[in-house]
């Protein structure tokens, strides 16, 4: 039994982005009547958390968002550069199962011209079990429907923390089934996993190949505020339908993408800063290898408990296995080259306005007009479903 406002449940952290913007495939019938039902079981554990208020936690997070964008800009473009809106729900449950068993289910709805195929898709993201050890043992079993675990961006993912509208473009949205254990001992912390998922999708109407690939990370906190960071992963990357573009005696498990980067998060009174290196490597086929580093720094200064602004300075290079005709491929590079920067307002604690303009501050590989930008508005409000049905006292 815990009370409702302990923060171990802050610890279920959500992620993860997308690079650059591509056809999402039509959902079928069937994907959509399982994430209505989950949204619909979420619902009922609304319904039933006033009666086991101890047991289950159920939150969310809406957000509306308006968008102005250049309609030449290959990556902020939205809606053709008219006027773009998104309206997004994210409903999320926590129960506790027994003693150290814990359960987490999380679903979303997002919609209008703003998003990335102009129309309503519901899915679900995450669900998973927890395990976490007695102390003085400080590791955490985790296995389902996960987030990323690697990377500096993907704890902060959410609106609610992410201090400024934009994701970095190397980051794609990805919710891979897998098994992860986590721990920490003193200033290090580590983690292992095993996905069935990859960083980096190449924009084909199709989704990636089932494969299993390790990934690995760890930290050192030397000073109280500021830790850095590594990770690594390795595995197949191409979506299934690129298996016609092969040759013969060829298969998607041939080829593989490797990730390594490194992250830093420092804090230090009203200031905040986090940052991170990534070096990318796509084996292509029938070409060799295309290779690429991006980076990025992000600021935030707040000064009051209201008033804050950030700034994302994003560049480096994005690998690209591009597909031209048959069985003939050619290894490219996509030039980054941007900054992101904003105010965010607190109306009051769950309720968060912020406004952020992005620009292209360099040419990139292709394209007329590449230097675009993005002006957007979005307001945020997240809830305790739980605290509608607490009786008074």
């Amino acid at each position: 039994m815990f009370k409702r406002s302990e923060k171990r449940w802050m610890s279920f952290a959500v992620r993860p982005s997308r690079r650059f913007p591509f056809r999402r495939p039509p959902a079928t019938a069937r994907r959509r009547l399982r994430a209505g039902g989950l949204l619909l079981s979420l619902l009922l554990l609304t319904w039933g958390s006033h009666r086991a208020e101890e047991r289950v936690l159920v939150q969310g997070l809406t957000d509306a968002e308006i968008w102005y964008t250049d309609p030449a800009s290959y990556s902020l473009s939205r809606n053709e550069g008219e006027t773009a809106s998104l309206a997004r729900l994210r409903l999320w449950a926590a129960g506790e199962f027994m003693h150290n068993l814990q359960g987490f289910v999380l679903g979303a709805v997002e919609g209008g011209t703003g998003t990335e195929a102009g129309e309503t898709d519901t899915r679900l993201e995450q669900a998973y079990l927890r395990y976490s050890f007695d102390a003085p043992r400080r590791l955490v079993l985790q296995a389902g429907k996960l987030y990323l675990p690697y990377g500096n961006f993907s704890r902060r993912y959410f609106s609610s923390q992410n201090p400024l509208i934009g994701t970095p473009l190397n980051y794609e949205i990805s919710y891979p089934l897998g098994i992860q254990i986590s721990g920490a001992v003193k200033r290090f912390d580590f983690m292992a996993a095993a996905l069935d998922g990859p960083l980096t999708h190449q924009g084909y109407d199709s989704p990636t190949e089932s494969a299993v690939r390790p990934a690995v990370s760890a930290g050192v906190t030397p000073l109280t505020g500021f830790r850095i960071g590594a990770y690594f992963t390795q595995g197949p990357y191409l979506s299934r339908i690129s298996e016609a573009w092969l040759l013969p005696g060829k298969t998607l498990g041939d080829f593989h993408e490797k990730v390594m980067g490194l992250d830093v998060q420092f804090s230090r009174a009203h200031f905040e800063l986090n940052g991170e290196l990534t070096q990318t490597r796509l084996e292509v086929p029938a070409t060799g290898d295309a290779w690429g580093r991006t980076w990025y720094v992000e600021p935030k200064y707040t000064f009051s408990p209201r008033w804050y602004a950030a700034m994302r300075w994003e560049r480096g290079d994005l690998p690209v296995a591009n597909w031209v005709w048959a069985t003939t491929w050619t290894a490219e590079q996509d030039r980054i080259n941007d900054l992101e920067a904003g105010i965010g307002f607190r109306v009051v604690p769950g309720f968060l306005v912020k406004t952020s303009y992005r620009t292209e501050l360099g040419k990139q590989s292709f394209g007329a007009d590449p230097e675009g930008h993005a002006l957007a508005l979005q307001l945020s409000y997240s809830f305790d479903v739980n605290s509608w049905f607490l009786r008074p006292r």
